[in-house]
């Protein structure tokens, strides 16, 4: 069942990218590994440089101009930064599974004229950190968390529909016998009296 999980994990975050960035990469790394992730942009007049975790809008990991650079605390032991801005490399070492994720690097300018930021998104990398031989205890608990979870609802769901379906079906028998009652056959009465009339008639 883990593996079942982490093949469908990895085709939905590989769909993801094929729709969002033309220049995905995919990168496995074993933990204690590292990774360096190449920031690139065409346009001189960007401002700020952000390398941030699902997709540009959940954990940051690196924030900087032409002047300052800021590491956030869980990586400021293990990140470092070689190039010029807006063309940086960032080398992030000791990876754990914790760093699994989608990292993207996000240019920022302010629009003085309209009062805005102009942000985007250059370049996306899938890291995958996993153990050896498959996705570690973690992986498989939540994965098996998850199928137990699917299989209770299945099972509730078939409950109510059948209990549905035996309530209906004896409201459907009630309303039929009051709408129409069963009505007896009329019984068929001998008449004696013909009969004597008949035989007396043949006597004579």
């Amino acid at each position: 069942m883990s593996a079942v999980c982490l093949k469908l994990v990895t085709l939905l975050c590989l769909s993801c990218l094929t729709l969002s960035d033309p220049e995905k990469i995919v990168v496995s790394r074993k933990p204690g590994e590292a990774i360096t992730i190449h920031c690139r942009s065409p346009d001189n007049t960007d401002e700020y440089l952000d390398l941030c975790r699902d997709l540009c809008q959940g954990d940051k990991v690196v924030y900087m101009n032409s002047e300052n650079v800021e590491i956030v605390p869980a990586y400021k032991d293990r990140a470092q930064i070689t190039g010029a801005f807006s063309k940086v490399d960032i080398f992030i070492k000791n990876l754990t599974l914790e760093d699994t994720g989608q990292y993207w690097c996000m240019y920022k300018k302010v629009n003085e004229k309209i009062g805005k930021v102009d942000a985007k998104c250059r370049g996306s990398v899938l890291l995958v950190v996993k153990e050896e031989g498959g996705v570690s205890g973690n992986g498989n608990q939540a994965c098996e968390t998850k199928h137990q979870g699917m299989l209770l609802v299945t099972v509730v769901t078939s409950a109510v529909v059948l209990l549905c379906f035996i309530v209906g079906a004896c409201m459907w028998l009630i309303l039929k016998t009051k709408t129409f009652p069963t009505t007896k056959k009329p019984r068929r009465v001998i008449n004696n009296e013909v009969y004597e009339d008949m035989r007396a008639t043949i006597r004579r």
